[in-house]
């Protein structure tokens, strides 16, 4: 069986005025996952990252980590949906006078009715406001379940027996679950309150079929006095 080692990024920058790039924290939380994966032995045949800042960032302190550069490849399928601008209709929806959250606490009291109301097409209208406003496309709660799917399916693309390492975001490993167990809509949502940052969901596969081997390790945080380094967003 072939293997993929689905990491999400490190702790981003949530409050700041560009929140696509990793925090102190979260380059430490690469380079402690990047030690982890050298203490073991591991190396990877191929390797693949999203098209964000936060990702090859992420994948830069694995490599300092490991000690080893890779040849990686990008696919943008990879990427977290746009999360801003449908949280932000939401929140005004609910509240006015809302503003875009700025903290862990704020981003999750609200993260399970955004993804619910646009999984339902309840901001379809407010979309396609902003959409035809700013001349751009926002995606489908469909397009980008599409988008992912075809790439965790490219990622399988490769000789028999490769251990595939897959930088991305809390999103796309939620939407790979749900795709690899048969899971429904609500069960995605369930996962990304739940996936940490830096964490590893291991993934086996041959050519008739993929199937989770484990979901959401944090060896390199849960040792010694680093469980206050665990991050969720």
């Amino acid at each position: 069986m072939s293997e993929i080692y689905f990491v999400r990024h490190g702790q981003a920058s949530l409050g700041a005025k560009v929140y696509d790039q990793l925090s102190d924290l979260g380059q430490q939380q690469a380079i402690w996952l990047g030690e982890h994966y050298r203490q073991r032995g591991l190396n990877f045949d191929r390797v693949i990252t999203g098209d964000m800042r936060r990702h090859k960032q992420t994948l830069a302190g694995i490599e300092e980590g490991l000690g080893q550069n890779f040849e990686s490849s990008i696919d943008a399928g990879f990427n977290e949906f746009h999360f801003r601008p449908i949280m932000s209709m939401y929140a005004r929806r609910e509240n006015p006078d809302a503003e875009v959250p700025r903290t862990a606490r704020e981003f999750f009291g609200i993260l399970r009715g955004t993804m619910r109301a646009w999984i339902d097409g309840e901001l379809d209208a407010e979309i396609a406001q902003r959409d035809q406003r700013k001349g751009g496309k926002t995606e489908t709660w469909l397009d980008f379940n599409q988008r992912v799917h075809r790439a965790l399916d490219d990622a399988r693309k490769g000789p028999r027996g490769e251990r595939v390492l897959v930088v991305s975001s809390g999103g796309p490993k939620a939407l790979a679950m749900k795709s690899v167990m048969g899971l429904d809509d609500n069960a995605a949502i369930e996962l990304m309150m739940q996936i940490r940052n830096t964490s590893t969901t291991r993934f086996n596969y041959n050519a008739e079929r993929i199937s989770l081997a484990a979901f959401n390790l944090l060896p390199h945080l849960e040792q010694g006095e680093r469980h206050d380094s665990i991050t969720i967003v």
